[in-house]
């Protein structure tokens, strides 16, 4: 008797172990909980990308529209000697960069009187690439774009240029938008060179 005894403990021991773990049922839900929270946290990762590069390119473009209003304001010369009247920012929408450039004084002319830029006179300082998933878009009221920001010293006088026509009073948008469309910021300089993003 003594070996059925041995079998039937180990056969009661091997079923009381057996019953203890999880169901197929419960892996299951554990996975698709799993699946779900993953999913959630890779969409998000991909719109906050997005995000991301959208707010730091608005803030690199603001802080070169910034460090070309400062450089107007100080006495600031280039190593080239020549005469500079002021400092500015071209946008390339096609290029998708920007550059901020000094401005050379005209010919027969004093830096009080310039009333349009004209882009022979921008000496290019530093060009700046935009994300590749980041755009420059029209501002979202419909206006044109805006291909340059030029701030005349010693005030400084803001002029604001878009193919050539100069508007002298008011207020200029450029929106930064990402490429899928979803996201967009705007920048906006006015005629007295207040910036607002």
């Amino acid at each position: 008797m003594a070996p059925n005894k041995v079998v039937t403990r180990y056969s009661l021991l091997a079923t009381r172990y057996s019953r203890e773990g999880f169901t197929l049922v419960e892996i299951i839900v554990v996975l698709g909980i799993t699946a779900l929270l993953s999913s959630i946290l890779i969409s998000y990762n991909h719109v906050s990308r997005h995000q991301l590069a959208l707010y730091a390119e608005q803030m690199k473009f603001v802080e070169t529209i910034f460090r070309a209003k400062s450089l107007a304001l100080s006495p600031y010369t280039q190593s080239s000697g020549g005469d500079i009247c002021g400092y500015g920012i071209h946008v390339d929408y096609e290029a998708k960069n920007y550059s901020l450039f000094s401005y050379d004084k005209p010919q027969g002319a004093n830096c009080q009187g310039i009333n349009s830029i004209d882009i022979n006179s921008e000496n290019i300082i530093s060009t700046v690439e935009i994300d590749k998933n980041v755009k420059f878009m029209n501002s979202q009221n419909g206006t044109a774009r805006y291909d340059d920001f030029l701030f005349i010293s010693p005030d400084p006088t803001t002029l604001v240029s878009s193919d050539g026509t100069t508007i002298n009073n008011g207020s200029v948008s450029v929106t930064v938008r990402t490429q899928d469309g979803s996201l967009s910021a705007d920048i906006s300089v006015n005629s007295a060179g207040l910036i607002n993003f």
